[in-house]
């Protein structure tokens, strides 16, 4: 049985910090939260890049059966990445969402 061996440079060691130096922060959800009124219901997300998002209930395919108080019952998993309904045993993971909106094509949704 041959023996591999793998050998990494300085240079290549330099070049793959450098490139993690300069890529932009991971965004985190700090805060998220299901509002319901009558006639509008939508999930908040404050973002630590200083955004905050509200998502129309009616854009969330994870609450299509989901009763208001299912909806309310949210939590932020670790690290911030995503927000998971334990009741409906689903959720949203914010990579995902910012870039492609639940996987809905790219160029037909609006920013």
């Amino acid at each position: 049985m041959a023996e591999w061996k793998m050998v990494t440079t300085d240079a290549e060691i330099d070049a793959a910090l450098e490139e993690a130096r300069n890529s932009p922060p991971e965004i985190d959800i700090l805060e998220a939260e299901f509002h319901s009124q009558p006639g509008l219901e939508f999930l908040r997300m404050k973002l630590s890049d200083g955004r905050t998002l509200l998502v129309p209930r009616e854009e969330l395919d994870e609450l299509d059966n989901a009763t208001t108080e299912q909806a309310k019952d949210i939590m932020i998993l670790t690290p911030g990445a995503s927000v998971w309904w334990p009741q409906l045993d689903d959720g949203i993971y914010l990579a995902d969402f910012l870039e492609y909106r639940w996987g809905k094509v790219k160029e037909t949704v609006a920013a």
